[in-house]
């Protein structure tokens, strides 16, 4: 038996004993000490533990509750397609199929999280699904740019996105939420929560709908379909956390998204139809306990399920179904070395798994097991900051990949930082990638990226600049070969570039921006790699007046090219928001997007929205 296969073991008994001994509440009661003030917000992902923002050395972004509402993004995509370093390309309206790119790197380099449960596809997409994350059950969303395999370990070669659902905290209470507006949109909402003692407790539910509009451009391919293409949403989250002793915390969370999606095929006549339906489930079950004053240790079992099927109809119609999953247990531990130096190590134990049926004979299910070993020493020594994390995956059918990071600060005044770093990553290829019959490559390698940083950070009261210069090199890349008819390791890419950031207030104004300058290459040829945009910019301005709260966005994408050797134009949307408290927890809310109606793409031959105004109302009670 190997030394990994014994350490799952040992994990797995691991989680049975520590979920005994919370059940019959035998944990011993030590005292928990008194948390160290910390500036808001808080962000976990950047190391895997809580820290403030100012902290942290890799150039993240936190979005609260308050900036999700302020902002009246429905889903995932549109609340992120205005930060930093992150571009999105849609083929379609609302729930279409979403490219995300993250300093250049594609969606099967970005790791997204849920509740710290991982939500890689292991299709051959390399998608990622978050069309159909809507934030209505959703209490904030944390971003990290750039390398962090060291921490997470496949996938994370661009950073890592997580959303944290609600939990129950503090007097009970909910919100009820209703909203429509163009394109026969509709939108429903309700959330409860709260804490009774020990216990805390949410459940959110909320459906949508949209009649949308044609996917494809049918004057430029008369082929599709030119009917509407709309889009149908539930979605619903539930939490149950209970603190046995001081320190001592059982806590569980779901959540699920279903998207029925109409979408337009170009291989079709104007007459046939194609419908997807998409169920993405997540469950996470997790110890927290604080066994000593130096010693927090959490124990999580996740399992996460996403299941599509497609139904086109016509000469070439099919049905088809793809459905990718992860069991996961983790186990992390933070152990206080000294004053301001802690330890975090622990085990990633991973079962991914995909069945498949695409409709023309391509029947396959694979799995495979993932065994990882993390470590990481974090601290101060007078202005100095340090961050370090060693990580070993051994991925069953690939062998062992090492990954490391190293990230320094120096405080050189009270409001200067200075932050550098240094890192190695790999993407493991998608179980698709290797097994799909007729195209599949079981000889394929894991990517392969090394990157740098240098920053300079300003934080003075309610004012955070951050200016991060990055570099990038990612080598045995996966692209389908035509010419062998399966994907390959043939493809390199370099980026570099820099971002900017910028939020505060001056009086009672509150106002953000953001630009990154980047240039994303094929490393071989030197052309700019395609959908990739070299400028991105973002800003938005708030003013409360009176009972109001009035506000305005605006987003940049620069030019870029597409396949086939299509260039598509740049473009910039400006939205208009404003709220309106009512009072006795009531508010009114409404935009007006794309205010100068402007006509662009983001994918070559997909239509975009044009100008539409939405409104809604929003009860808050206690």
């Amino acid at each position: 038996m190997s030394v990994l296969t014994k350490a799952r073991s040992l994990a797995l008994a691991a989680a049975c004993a520590v979920s005994s001994l919370l059940l019959v509440a035998t944990a011993p009661a030590v005292a928990q000490p008194d948390p160290a003030p910390q500036l808001d917000p808080v962000i976990v992902t950047a190391t895997g533990y809580a820290q403030p923002l100012t902290d942290t050395i890799a150039h993240s972004t936190v979005l609260t509750r308050e900036d999700i509402e302020r902002s009246q993004a429905i889903d995932l995509p549109t609340l992120l397609a205005r930060e930093a370093g992150l571009q999105l390309a849609r083929n379609g309206g609302r729930g279409s199929a979403t490219t995300l790119f993250l300093r250049g790197a594609p969606a099967s380099q970005v790791l997204l999280l849920v509740d710290g449960v991982p939500q890689t596809r292991e299709d051959a997409t390399g998608s990622l699904g978050v069309e159909h994350l809507m934030l209505d059950q959703v209490e904030r969303v944390e971003i990290v740019r750039g390398n962090v395999s060291a921490v997470y370990g496949s996938g994370a070669i661009g950073g890592v996105i997580q959303v944290f659902t609600k939990r129950g905290q503090g007097s009970p209470g909910g919100d009820i939420a209703a909203e429509g507006g163009s394109y026969g949109f509709g939108r429903v909402a309700a959330n409860a929560a709260g804490q009774w003692g020990p216990t805390r407790a949410s459940i959110g539910v909320s459906g949508q709908q949209s009649s949308g509009f044609s996917a494809q451009d049918a004057s430029a391919n008369p082929a599709v379909n030119p009917d509407r293409d709309g889009y149908r949403n539930t979605s619903g989250s539930a939490s149950l956390g209970y603190e046995f002793e001081r320190g001592h915390t059982l806590g569980l969370a779901l959540t699920q998204t279903a998207g029925n999606l109409d979408y337009d095929s170009a291989f079709a006549s104007a007459v046939d139809t194609q419908t997807s339906r998409t169920k993405i489930s997540t469950v996470r079950l997790a110890s927290s306990n604080q066994f000593t004053n130096d010693w927090l240790s959490t124990l999580a079992l996740g399992w996460q399920r996403d299941d599509s099927s497609f139904v086109e109809s016509g000469a070439f119609g099919t049905s088809s179904q793809y459905i990718s999953g992860n069991q996961s247990l983790n186990w992390s531990n933070r152990v206080a070395l000294a004053p301001q130096w802690n330890l975090n190590a622990g085990l990633d134990l991973q079962r991914q798994t995909i069945d498949t049926d695409d409709g023309f004979g391509g029947v396959y299910s694979e799995s495979r097991n993932i065994d990882a070993f993390f470590a990481g020493v974090q601290g101060n020594a007078g202005a100095a900051s340090v961050q370090f994390n060693l990580r070993y995956d051994d991925i069953g059918g690939i062998g062992g990949q090492p990954t490391g990071y190293l990230g320094l600060g120096w405080q050189l005044a009270p409001q200067w930082k200075v932050t550098a770093s240094a890192s190695t990553a790999f993407n493991a290829p998608p179980l698709g990638y290797l097994h799909a019959p007729y195209f599949g490559n079981p000889d394929l390698e894991p990517e392969k990226a090394r990157s740098g940083e240098l920053g300079l950070q300003y934080a003075a009261g309610n004012q955070l600049l951050r200016a991060i210069a990055f570099t990038s090199r990612v080598r045995n890349e996966f692209q389908y070969d035509f010419a062998s008819n399966r994907f390959e390791n043939i493809a390199s890419s370099d980026n570099r570039g820099l971002e900017v950031t910028y939020e505060g207030v001056l009086g009672k104004t509150e106002l953000g921006a953001s630009l990154t300058r980047q240039d994303p290459t094929n490393a071989d040829t030197g052309e700019r790699l395609l959908r990739r945009a070299a400028t991105l910019a973002s800003a938005s301005i708030w003013q409360p007046i009176g009972a109001w709260r009035i506000g305005a966005q605006w987003a940049y994408v620069g030019p870029r090219s597409d396949a086939g050797g299509v260039s598509l134009a740049g473009y910039s949307l400006v939205d208009l928001l404003a709220h309106w408290d009512l009072g006795h927890g009531a508010q009114l809310f409404g935009r007006i997007e794309n205010l100068f109606n402007a006509d662009y793409e983001s994918v070559a031959g997909y239509n975009t929205a044009s100008l539409s105004g939405f409104i809604g109302l929003r009860w808050k009670f206690q």
